[in-house]
Order: C-alpha cells, then structure tokens, then sequence
C-alpha cells in the first residue's frame, strides 16, 4: 500500500459507515456524485475509485489533500454553483450541524438533484438518551457540564474573509432533520444505524418507563374510566 492509499484509506478520517456505502453501492461508475462538505477528500478518493464523477465543494477547498482530485469552494449556507437537474448522489457527511440555514441547503440539494437522485447524508446523533440528558443538565450533547460558547462554537475562520466556520452549534434531532427533508421534497428511504452507546444503553434501561409514559401521552394521552363507590 502507498503512502496515498494508505492516508485515504477508509479507516483513516471517512466515516466506517459512509465507507461501507460507497463500497457497497452498485452502479456508481459514471455518475456524477457532490461531495460537499469535501475535507480532506477521504471521501471524493473513495467515490472516484468506484468510477464516479465526482464535485468536490468545500468552505475551504485548499484542505483537499488528494493531488488527482480539485476541489472547488463553495458554502452551503448559499447557492450552490452546480446545475439543477444534474447530480446523482450527494454526499453530506458532518456537514449540516455546521450551518444556520439548513433549510436552504436542503433545498438546493432538491435543485441539483436528478429525478430519483439519492442524497446520503450524515450528522452526530442528537437524539439518543446521552445526548437528551446532557442538554437537560448543561445544554450541551458531550458532558462537558458548560454551555457552547462563542470561543469554542467558531472552529476555523480566515483575516481576509467574513465566512466563519461553526463548529456543532445547529445540531439536529432526528425528527427534526426527517421534518425538514420532508419540506425540502425528499423522501427517506432508510435510517441507517450506526452503533449502540453503552451509556446510552444503560441510561436507556433505566429511563425507559417514562419514555414510554410520554410517548404514549404524545400520542393520545390516556384514558380513564372510573365508578363512584
């Protein structure tokens, strides 16, 4: 293995997940596939060895690391530079708890797509128990017992440009992402598991009656019948 493939092979910065996708999916050769958020172009690598045409947009495309492979920039907050009607698949890994309108984004991945176009899409999980109850206690996902702030919110910004790059500050519920995919015209097809925290299981276990109480009063509330003795 060169020193090319080894630093993008897919168990170096990809995520396992989107990597198993991009193996697994047949008939990528000869489709234009969007990366976007591109990075450090794990991901682009993986798609233009499967024979996809692949558009690499980022924020900031000078991180893109493959020689063969351009990046151009682009922000997701704003109007992609892309055709409508023309991309097959996009590819948005950890990109949109980044940005504050994602509703755009998701239109204008609405606009760039085929008719049948597929868009894999991936964020951090914002709704498992761990999650829940760490925003309870300290409104944040990570038990970091303190509040995002601006300091550690902007992750990367430039002297000569007012573009910042947010870090998880716009993070996503899964009814919420489903909602807003919903509006934008998509339908999902699937949510793909990724893996089972220990610390959300326990806490699970533990929470699960009164996770089950509201849900079942979400949905109805419940009924009682009762006679005077």
């Amino acid at each position: 293995m060169t020193e090319h493939d080894k630093y993008n092979s897919p168990k170096t910065g990809i995520h396992k997940f989107v990597a198993k996708y991009i193996r697994n999916s047949p008939g990528l050769s000869g489709k234009n596939v969007l990366d976007i958020p591109c990075g450090a172009g794990r991901a682009s690598y993986e798609l233009k060895k499967r024979g996809a045409n692949v558009i690499a947009l980022d924020l900031f495309p000078e991180f893109m690391k493959p020689g063969d492979i351009s990046a151009e920039y682009a922000d997701l907050s704003e109007r992609l530079p892309i055709e409508s009607n023309s991309i097959d698949y996009i590819l948005c890994q950890e990109g949109i708890e980044h940005i504050p309108n994602q509703l755009n984004a998701l239109k204008e991945f609405n606009r760039v797509l085929k008719n049948e176009g597929i868009l894999l899409i991936t964020t951090p999980n914002y709704s498992h128990i761990r999650a829940r109850l760490s925003h309870f206690l300290f409104e944040t996902k990570n038990w970091r017992r303190l509040p995002p702030t601006a300091y550690d919110s902007v992750w990367f910004t430039e002297s000569n440009t007012d573009k910042l790059y947010f870090g998880h500050l716009f993070l996503l519920g899964v009814q919420h992402l489903q909602i807003l995919l919903t509006v934008t015209g998509f339908k999902v097809n699937r949510r793909m598991k990724t893996e089972v925290g220990t610390t959300s299981l326990i806490l699970g276990l533990g929470m699960y009656p009164l996770l089950v109480f509201f849900t079942l009063l979400s949905l109805g509330g419940f009924k009682f019948e009762v006679q005077l003795l």
